[in-house]
């Protein structure tokens, strides 16, 4: 039985905002037969796995657009949001983090939330405190639509987009600037120190977990940040990299610096929460600045964290890079799952690095299901001052043998004429001039969340092969099935193009993913078991956002965000939405 209820919001304004919708009968979905995608990563573990299996390896290669959607900022970075699907709305965010909602069965347009009107007082070229960068898309919990732009966090109506009065101020809350002026409180707004958002909150229980970025800045460490979802008000903070006695952590992270750096340590992904155990689990980037100011491990930089949720007190950590000097961020987010090993229940969490290799832990302790090895590494360097770290830790699989990584992590393919006057190099050698290496700046692992299937049993990883020092040789993009009981890769796909972002598994055995180009961005259907290619559509545009399942009356539907380029670097706006024929 469907519901109708009739909503007009003609034009509201509200704060220099405005809203639109138009005046229209918006059919509430059935329950019964309608399954929504409410969160960044759909669950708090941030799984990925949809239970969803209208759609099969038997019929998806009938699957075709039903609707598409274009919001129409195009401004030089790629579309990167992760649509959310709540009560038959679907929500998506630009590159500013502004929001749209439309509806999920047909695309059309409900209401529009532009930020750029509201962040500090001005609007958003006006200022530093407006800038601008990637949006990964918002959050929604009990009714409310969260959206992390600029340094600021907006709370929102989700049926017609009005600004929640009692959160912040009319809506709006300056959730970093409340940090920082604990420590710098003559600082005038967040954007000029190096903070932003680029990924929605995680929400559990009455609280948002924000984390902030940029590794590539000179920021004093990134934050975990507890906000009330009700007030906006901070409950609690953590830096990733301790400044001083101050800050939690510092007994341990502090004789991890030496010689005046303590910079980045930014967070680009969405927080993931084991409400059983209390604990919330985050990815921290790269150290940023003079590597030769920071002999040392420099914690807690390119570490998984784990805090306890009440309080924001460091459970444990564990590093995947020692001192980087190559940008390899832990970038997505740690994934949560149980697995039986060797007849035990294990409570897992994965994460794959930049550095190019998957990492599995036990997420009560923090130690390694499978042994994880410090490994030495080149250290031969002609750079003054610079002290390389001996080890690395190199992840093994349960038989002892070396962990196939994510991408490759030593140069491959690599055309002749790119060879004139170089070398190519083992992985983890410092920096230095005429190198080819592997992986480049964009990874390995990215910032694409992994995914896991129950059914399956095996985890889904995306990942780059672009080697440092190559320019005329196009990306290639990497998928993999991994069997976390083992540590043993499973099944792999290559395809052009960038593998940047992450995946979607479903009950019905499919593994969704897209690949960014400057050409083309196809979107693919691999059989989960066996990474059979099944289907692939071509969207005209890079792909760099992560799919979504929904089902809606009845109906399945999985939609994912084009619009990009090289690496991201041309925009775009589409969202697009597949279901099968109708019957």
């Amino acid at each position: 039985m469907k519901i109708s209820t009739s909503i007009c919001v003609a034009c509201i304004v509200v704060a220099s905002s405005v809203m639109v919708s138009s005046c229209a009968t918006v059919q509430q979905p059935d329950a019964a037969t309608s399954m929504d995608w409410p969160l960044h990563n759909f669950d708090l573990a941030g799984s990925r796995f949809s239970r969803l299996d209208q759609i099969n390896p038997s019929n998806v290669k009938t699957l075709a657009p039903r609707w598409l959607f274009q919001h129409g900022v195009i401004d030089g970075v790629s579309n990167q949001t992760t649509p959310v699907v709540v009560n038959g709305t679907m929500y998506v965010t630009d590159s500013r983090g502004s929001v749209y909602a439309v509806d999920a069965a047909d695309g059309h347009l409900r209401w529009i939330f532009d930020v750029t009107q509201l962040i500090g007082g001005r609007g958003c070229r006006a200022g530093l405190d407006c800038y601008v960068f990637r949006n990964r898309g918002v959050t929604y919990a009990d009714g409310v639509i969260y959206t992390a732009a600029g340094s600021f966090i907006f709370a929102l109506d989700a049926r017609t987009g009005a600004p929640i009065k009692g959160f912040g101020k009319d809506g709006q809350a300056s959730t970093i600037l409340d940090v920082l002026r604990l420590r710098f409180p003559n600082v005038k707004d967040a954007i000029s120190m190096g903070y932003w958002f680029t990924t929605p909150p995680q929400v559990h229980n009455g609280v948002l977990y924000a984390v902030s970025t940029r590794s590539e800045s000179h920021i004093p460490g990134g934050h975990v940040i507890a906000v009330d979802a009700k007030s906006g008000k901070v409950l609690w903070h953590f830096n990733t990299v301790p400044q001083d006695a101050r800050d939690q952590g510092w007994e341990i992270a502090g004789p991890t610096w030496v010689g005046g750096e303590r910079h980045g340590g930014g967070i680009w992904e969405t927080p993931s929460i084991d409400p059983e155990l209390g604990l919330l689990y985050v990815a921290v980037g790269n150290p940023f600045g003079d590597s030769t100011k920071r002999a040392g491990i420099n914690l807690f930089t390119d570490s998984i964290v784990a805090l306890e949720l009440g309080t924001g007190k460091l459970r444990w950590h564990y590093q995947q890079t020692h001192h980087d000097v190559w940008d390899y961020d832990s970038g997505n987010p740690p994934i949560l799952f149980d697995m039986t090993v060797n007849g035990q229940r294990v409570k897992a969490l994965a994460e794959a690095s930049k550095n190019g290799f998957l990492y599995i832990l036990n997420r009560e302790t923090g130690q390694p299901v499978h042994p994880i090895k410090e490994m030495p590494v080149p250290t031969e360097t002609s750079r003054a001052g610079e002290q390389p770290w001996p080890t690395q830790p190199i992840p093994f699989t349960a038989k002892g043998e070396p962990m196939q990584p994510v991408s490759p992590v030593f140069p491959i393919d690599i055309p002749p004429e790119s060879m004139v006057g170089k070398t190519l190099v083992p992985m983890f050698t410092p920096p230095g001039p005429n190198q080819i290496r592997a992986p480049g700046f964009g990874g390995g692992g990215n910032y694409g969340p992994l995914s896991y299937s129950p059914l399956t049993g095996l985890l889904y990883v995306t990942a780059i092969d672009s080697p440092f020092g190559v320019t005329n040789r196009p990306p290639k993009g990497y998928v993999s099935a991994y069997d976390p009981t083992t540590g043993e890769l499973v099944w792999r796909k290559i395809f052009d193009g960038w593998a940047q972002a992450g995946s979607v598994v479903t009950a019905s055995g499919l593994l969704f993913v897209g690949s960014g180009s400057n050409t083309a961005g196809y979107f693919y259907a691999y059989d989960a078991k066996t990474g059979e290619e099944l289907w692939k559509f071509n969207t005209g545009a890079g792909i760099f956002s992560s799919p979504a399942i929904y089902r809606l009356n009845g109906e399945d539907f999985v939609t994912v965000a084009s619009g990009g380029g090289d690496r991201g670097r041309r925009g775009g706006d589409l969202i697009l939405s597949f279901a099968l024929p109708k019957r």
